[in-house]
C-alpha cells in the first residue's frame, strides 16, 4: 500500500516540518491548547472553525518508538515499515492459534483461525502503517491474557506478575489494548472456576492496572474533546452513551461481514447498518442456539467468555466513529463464535428440513467471512494505494494552478472544498516534495454543495449555501468542531490577515458567512481556488456588489458576475 494519510505527517515530524507532536508522540493530532493549535490553522491546513480547545491526541509511546526506529532504518522506502508490520500481524495470528489450543478442539480452533487471519477488517492495521499500533497492543495484551489463563487455570503464580506486565506494556503502545482487558474481565465473570471472591479478586490487579493508566492518560493531557469523530467515555460519558447506541449494533454488523465502513461514507446508511447489526446479532443468537447442544460443557464454558469479551471490547472502540479497523481486537472472539455456526451448519446439511435455515444462514456467512474476506485484501490494498497515488497527482497538477515563484508569499483562499483529504494534505505532499508552501492554506468552507459568493466590499466576501443549506453540519466539518460547539450569527474568529463572521444561522447551523481580509481581493498576495471539473481551479473574484453562484461557472474562464 506503501505511505498514506496520517503516515505523512508522520514522516513530516520526524523532519521536523510538521507543528504538532514529536517523533516519540506521533499521535498528537490536536493537543487541546488554543496556542498550540494557531499556527495550523493560520498557516494550514486545518479550517478556520477548528475549536481552539480540541484535542485528538494519544498517549502511545512504544508504537511511537517503533515507528521511529523504522524511520532510522528505512527512511521513506515503505516496503520496511510494511514487514514490520507483517511480522506483528503473524504474532497475533500465532499467539491468538496457542491461546485458542488450550482451550479448545482442534478443528474449531483451526477454523476460527482462518477466520481470524483473513477477515477484511484487518487489512488496515496491517496494511495502514500508521494503524500498526493495533497490532502492537494487541500481540502485548494476548500474551498477558495467555499469562492470566497460566495463572487461574493452570495455577501457576509465576504467571501473574507475567500478565501484569505485559498488560501494562500493551497500554504503552495503544488504546487497542483496552479491548483485551475486555477479554480478561469476560472469562472472570462467564468462564472462570471458583467463587464470587476469588473471581473478584483475579480481576483486581487488571483493574487497578487500567485505571492507573486512565489517570496517567488523563494527567498527561491525552484523550479527545471537541470532535464528533472521537468522544471521551470518561470525559463525555452522556454523549458516549448516546453515540454508543447506534455505533455498538453497526460495529457488531461489521463483525458479521458487513461493510461498517459505509457509516462515514453516507449518513443515510447508518439506520441500515444499525438494523443489519441488530438482525445479524438475532440471527448469530439463534445460530449459537442451534448449535449449542452439539458443544462441550469445556468448550461452551470458553465460548461464553470469548463471545462475551468480544461484545464488552467494542464499548472502547465505540468511541471513534464506527470502521472495520476498528473490529480487531473484537474479533478474536467473533472468530469463535463464528467457527462454532459454521462448523454446525457443515454438519447439519444432511439432516431434516428444520436445519435447512441453518445451513443457508452458514453458506451466507461462509461466503462472507472466507471466500469474500480474503478477496477484498487486495482489492482493497490496490484502491488505498491509488488513493495515495491521487493525492500526490492531485497536489502536483493543483501546483501547476499556481505561481511556485510566487507561492511562499501568497495566501491560497479555497471558497468550496468538496474533500478533506485533498485540501488537509496537499500542502503535506507539497513539503514532502521538498517544495514550498504557501504563507497560509485557508479553506472557506467543505460542502457537496457549490455556495454562492457575494462581494460585500474591497477586501471582503460572503458565502451562502444554496435552497436553505447549511455549513459545518458534516461529520467531516464536525470533525475539528463537534455539533455542541456550533457557531451562531455574530460569532467571529480572526486569523492574521482574515476575519470571519457568522452572518447568519439557525438551530441547524451557520447559513452564511463574511470573510474580511487585511488587503483587497485583487491583491496577488491572495490566490481564491473553487471546486471545478472534479478539481481546484483559481477563480477571478467578482466585482464589488455582486454575486456568483459557483456552479455556474465553467471551463476555464474568468469567474462573470450575475
Amino acid at each position: 500500500m506503501g505511505f498514506a494519510l496520517d503516515d505523512y505527517i508522520h514522516l513530516l515530524i520526524f523532519e521536523g516540518q510538521w507543528p504538532l507532536g514529536s517523533p516519540f508522540d506521533l499521535f498528537r493530532f490536536a493537543g487541546g491548547s488554543p496556542e498550540g493549535m494557531r499556527r495550523i490553522v493560520q498557516e494550514g491546513p486545518y479550517p478556520w472553525w477548528t475549536l481552539p480547545e480540541l484535542k485528538i491526541s494519544f498517549w502511545r509511546p512504544l508504537s511511537s518508538a517503533l515507528a521511529v526506529l523504522d524511520h532510522r532504518l528505512w527512511g521513506r522506502n515503505a516496503l520496511g515499515y510494511h514487514l514490520h508490520s507483517l511480522a506483528w500481524y503473524l504474532g497475533v495470528v500465532a499467539l491468538l492459534g496457542a491461546l485458542l489450543r488450550r482451550l479448545l478442539p482442534g478443528s474449531l480452533v483451526a477454523l476460527a483461525l482462518l477466520l481470524f487471519a483473513v477477515d477484511e477488517a484487518h487489512l488496515l492495521p496491517v496494511g495502514w502503517i500508521a494503524n500498526r499500533n493495533a497490532l502492537v497492543s494487541t500481540v502485548l495484551a494476548l500474551g498477558g491474557l495467555w499469562m492470566h489463563l497460566e495463572w487461574r487455570e493452570a495455577r501457576r503464580p509465576w504467571a501473574l506478575p507475567l500478565s501484569v506486565s505485559a498488560l501494562a506494556a500493551s497500554l504503552t503502545a495503544g488504546e487497542s489494548a483496552l479491548g483485551v482487558f475486555a477479554y480478561l474481565l469476560a472469562y472472570e465473570l462467564f468462564g472462570a472456576r471458583g467463587t464470587t471472591g476469588e473471581r473478584l479478586r483475579a480481576i483486581a490487579p487488571a483493574a487497578v492496572l487500567a485505571l492507573v493508566y486512565l489517570g496517567v492518560y488523563k494527567a498527561l493531557g491525552y484523550g479527545a474533546y471537541g470532535s464528533n469523530m472521537y468522544l471521551d467515555p470518561v470525559g463525555e460519558p452522556g454523549r458516549y452513551l448516546v453515540a454508543a447506541l447506534g455505533r455498538v449494533p453497526a460495529l457488531i454488523g461489521g463483525l458479521l461481514g458487513v461493510p461498517v465502513d459505509l457509516w462515514g461514507l453516507s449518513a443515510d446508511s447508518r439506520p441500515v447498518l444499525v438494523g443489519l447489526g441488530l438482525g445479524g446479532l438475532a440471527l448469530l443468537v439463534f445460530l449459537l442456539r442451534s448449535a449449542w447442544s452439539g458443544l462441550s460443557e469445556e468448550e461452551r464454558r470458553h465460548c461464553r467468555w470469548l463471545g462475551a469479551g468480544a461484545l464488552l471490547s467494542l464499548l472502547p472502540v465505540a468511541s471513534s466513529m464506527p470502521m472495520g479497523r476498528l473490529l480487531f481486537v473484537p474479533s478474536l472472539g467473533a472468530s469463535v463464535l463464528l467457527a462454532v455456526v459454521l462448523l454446525h451448519a457443515w454438519r447439519s446439511r444432511k439432516q431434516g428440513w428444520r436445519p435447512r435455515g441453518v445451513v443457508v444462514a452458514g453458506a451466507v456467512l461462509a461466503l462472507m467471512n472466507l471466500v469474500l474476506a480474503p478477496l477484498s485484501w487486495p482489492a482493497m490494498s490496490m484502491m488505498i494505494r491509488q488513493l495515495g497515488e491521487t493525492t500526490a497527482r492531485t497536489a502536483q497538477e493543483l501546483r501547476r494552478e499556481l505561481d511556485p515563484a510566487r507561492l511562499p508569499s501568497q495566501r491560497v483562499v479555497i471558497l468550496d472544498a468538496r474533500d478533506l483529504g485533498t485540501v488537509l494534505y496537499t500542502p503535506v505532499m507539497w513539503a514532502l516534495q521538498g517544495q514550498e508552501r504557501p504563507r497560509s492554506w485557508w479553506m472557506l468552507s467543505l460542502v457537496q454543495e457549490s455556495p454562492i459568493v457575494t462581494r460585500t466590499g474591497p477586501a471582503s466576501l460572503a458565502l451562502e449555501m444554496p435552497r436553505g443549506g447549511h455549513f459545518l453540519t458534516s461529520d467531516a466539518e464536525q470533525s475539528v468542531r463537534g455539533p455542541e460547539f456550533m457557531l451562531e450569527t455574530g460569532a467571529q474568529v480572526s486569523l492574521e490577515g482574515m476575519r470571519v463572521t457568522v452572518l447568519a444561522a439557525d438551530a441547524q447551523g451557520p447559513t452564511r458567512l463574511g470573510f474580511d481580509f487585511d488587503t483587497p481581493l485583487e491583491d496577488p498576495s491572495l490566490v481564491f481556488l473553487h471546486w471545478r471539473e472534479g478539481a481546484l481551479r483559481q477563480l477571478v473574484p467578482p466585482p464589488e456588489g455582486s454575486r456568483l453562484e459557483l456552479s455556474t461557472v465553467k471551463g476555464g474562464c474568468p469567474a462573470q458576475p450575475l
